[in-house]
């Protein structure tokens, strides 16, 4: 199975998994401290997508480095970066293999942006790459910390990728995993739980490519490397049945996307006839519910 782009999503990618900006500002201080961030921090966030944690952990005048295998995703995260008041940088017009950390063999895209920072008299920078994360192209020992928000879930040679983050992390750098959580008795979760056991009766699977953290982790202790995890944030926001069940039938999750027509669209058929039952009036009433952060915290 291929590693997944999403490609797909970049046009509703924000709407369906985005923080409100001041979740999203509490996750950047989160993360910062977890890697004992300063102004000479050289951040790597691979599978940065529409620039969810990078955006705003970037503003805290930091030198952040994101890279992506979906241009699409990306394009969203330069229109939020000039929206916001960030340039392209002086370096632009720099060919790749003009920093000493670009591997000048390989030939990515890149885009440069810089903002400065007024309160901490710093300047931002964010350099956006596209690059396979099985092949980053930065020369060994490159990167201070290196953030990793629900990716190797998407990527079918994990291992590799994960042997490329080691090799570009400094000694003593940090590997953050971080990923944000529902609790089971909510919404959202209820009715995945059930649309996933509806593809599983049709003979389908909503498996993808790579692998869940915990295994991760277990890669990662296999080489001497432990890891710590910390509840680092809980908020609650509203969430209406009959919007849960729409994203899974307008094939929002990732799971569903190589899944066959026909046992997709059994799925939703049959998801949406056990949502009037179990919900019944109250399918288009909200209900609040908590949402978890997660940092998982490995130190070279």
């Amino acid at each position: 199975m291929p590693s997944l782009s999403f490609d797909p999503a970049a046009h509703f990618y924000d709407a369906t998994r985005g923080y409100p900006a001041d979740v999203a500002l509490k996750i950047a201080h989160a993360i910062d401290g977890a890697a004992q961030g300063t102004v000479q921090t050289t951040y790597l966030e691979v599978g940065v997508g529409t620039g969810r944690i990078a955006l705003p952990l970037a503003s805290l005048g930091r030198i952040y480095t994101g890279v992506d295998i979906s241009e699409k995703m990306l394009a969203q995260l330069e229109t939020k970066l000039l929206a916001a008041g960030w340039q392209e940088g002086a370096s632009l017009e720099h060919a790749w293999g003009s920093l000493p950390d670009e591997q000048p063999a390989l030939h990515p895209s890149v885009q440069r942006f810089v903002k400065s920072q007024a309160q901490t008299q710093s300047s931002s920078s964010l350099r956006l790459v596209v690059s396979n994360i099985e092949q980053l192209p930065f020369v060994d020992h490159s990167f201070d910390a290196v953030v990793a928000v629900h990716i190797f879930h998407l990527i079918d040679k994990w291992e590799r990728a994960l042997q490329e983050v080691v090799r570009v992390l400094r000694p003593g750098g940090r590997l953050l995993q971080c990923w944000d959580t529902y609790d089971a008795s909510a919404i959202g979760e209820v009715v995945n739980a059930h649309w996933r056991s509806l593809v599983q009766d049709l003979g389908g699977s909503t498996s993808r490519p790579g692998v869940s953290t915990h295994t991760v982790k277990h890669w990662l202790k296999e080489r001497g490397f432990q890891t710590q995890d910390e509840l680092v944030l809980t908020w609650s926001q509203q969430v209406i049945p009959r919007q849960a069940i729409d994203y899974i039938a307008q094939r929002y999750w990732s799971s569903s996307w190589q899944l066959p027509d026909a046992i997709f669209t059994a799925s939703v058929e049959r998801l949406w006839a056990w949502a009037h039952k179990y919900f019944g009036s109250q399918i288009d009433v909200a209900q609040t519910q908590e949402r978890h952060f997660f940092i998982s915290t490995t130190q070279l």
